[in-house]
């Protein structure tokens, strides 16, 4: 049997970790914010014109999943895009400055967002709570899990693994 020895390493493979990508420049930042804001505008109009979309008499709450998901997805996508936790927020209060405007009437009377229909009420709910939530998880992404990045906190501390 012949060990087959590793190959030496070729001049042209960097020692070491591979080099952390450069941060964003001013022009990408803005341009991610910028985005994120419409998109948080579109999702806060489709969400709110689709609150009473029915098959037959059977409200489908449809415009729920989306606003959960999108407001999830915008806050991530402002953080991405520009690193800093307050302009990640600004999706989302584009989003709620849009629905409470949609859920006030006009001086003709019109309303999108009505009071007596049940999806509209939960549509600001639950994407309040979509947006804070994601908020929440930008700002404290949560501890390393232990099989990424070796053993836990804990387990480093007192020997003891988690």
């Amino acid at each position: 049997m012949n060990p087959t020895l590793p190959s030496p390493p070729s001049p042209e493979d960097p020692p070491g970790p591979p080099s952390p990508e450069p941060p964003p420049s001013a022009l990408d930042r803005f341009g991610g914010l910028a985005l994120a804001i419409w998109a948080s505008v579109v999702l806060a109009l489709l969400g709110a014109f689709w609150t009473p979309l029915r098959i037959g008499t059977v409200l489908i709450p449809i415009s729920l999943v989306i606003v959960a998901a999108g407001n999830w997805l915008l806050v991530r996508l402002a953080y991405r895009a520009t690193g800093a936790l307050g302009l990640s927020l600004v999706p989302a209060l584009a989003w709620l400055v849009v629905t409470l405007l949609l859920a006030q009437k006009t001086t003709e009377g019109d309303l999108v967002l009505a009071g007596n229909n049940w999806v509209a009420n939960a549509y600001i709910i639950v994407g309040s709570l979509s947006a804070a939530f994601a908020a929440y998880r930008v700002m404290n992404p949560g501890r390393p899990r232990p099989g990424k990045n070796g053993p836990g906190p804990v387990a480093r501390e007192t020997g003891f693994p988690t």
